[in-house]
């Protein structure tokens, strides 16, 4: 069992005390005084500069890593004429933001790849424009040369039809070329 002496013996002790009492005549009034005087600029800079990089392959889109610098000022000037004490105050703001955006994922192969693809595919469509070009080129220089017609030796344009040629023509003109004795006998 707990003995209750202790607590008792405090008990008394407390009970038994003189009160305490302050000296002389003290009138103590609470009278809580705060003066708050304060100007917080609290001033934020954001610059973002977009997204990044894109590669667009028909409907597949790769984002690619982009490294953007970004040099920025900002100022502004406040003036106060009709205060007591006139004031004019200038801010400005300086600065530079480097920036690195990264996309997510292990690597760009499968962009790298279809990028190869697309660029094979383009030269082998521009080889296709400069053949049909020149096909066209030489089946009018044809039409024209059949039709009579030719164009003036002395023309900026002679060098359109100066590579087609009639074959009798040509035959006719070099002959040596083709020799006789090696073309198969039209007798059985």
């Amino acid at each position: 069992m707990i003995s209750l002496r202790p607590q008792l013996s405090l008990l008394l002790v407390c009970l038994v005390s003189n009160p305490v009492l302050a000296e002389g005549n003290t009138d103590v009034i609470a009278q809580p005084n705060a003066v708050g005087n304060s100007s917080i600029i609290n001033q934020n800079m954001n610059i973002n500069n977009g997204m990044t990089g894109k590669q667009q392959f028909g409907g597949l889109v790769c984002s690619q890593p982009t490294m953007a610098v970004t040099p920025f000022y900002t100022g502004n000037e406040a003036e106060n004429p009709y205060a007591e004490n006139p004031t004019y105050t200038i801010n400005q703001g300086w600065g530079v933001q480097l920036s690195w955006m990264i996309p997510l994922g292990s690597d760009n192969q499968t962009c790298s790849d279809l990028a190869a693809v697309k660029l094979k595919l383009a030269k082998e469509e521009l080889e296709k424009n400069i053949y049909d070009k020149n096909l066209v080129r030489i089946l009018k220089c044809q039409q024209l040369h059949a039709s009579g017609y030719m164009i003036n030796p002395k023309s900026e344009y002679a060098f359109l039809c100066a590579d087609v040629i009639n074959i009798k023509a040509y035959v006719k003109a070099n002959s040596d070329l083709f020799d006789d004795s090696q073309s198969p006998s039209l007798e059985p």
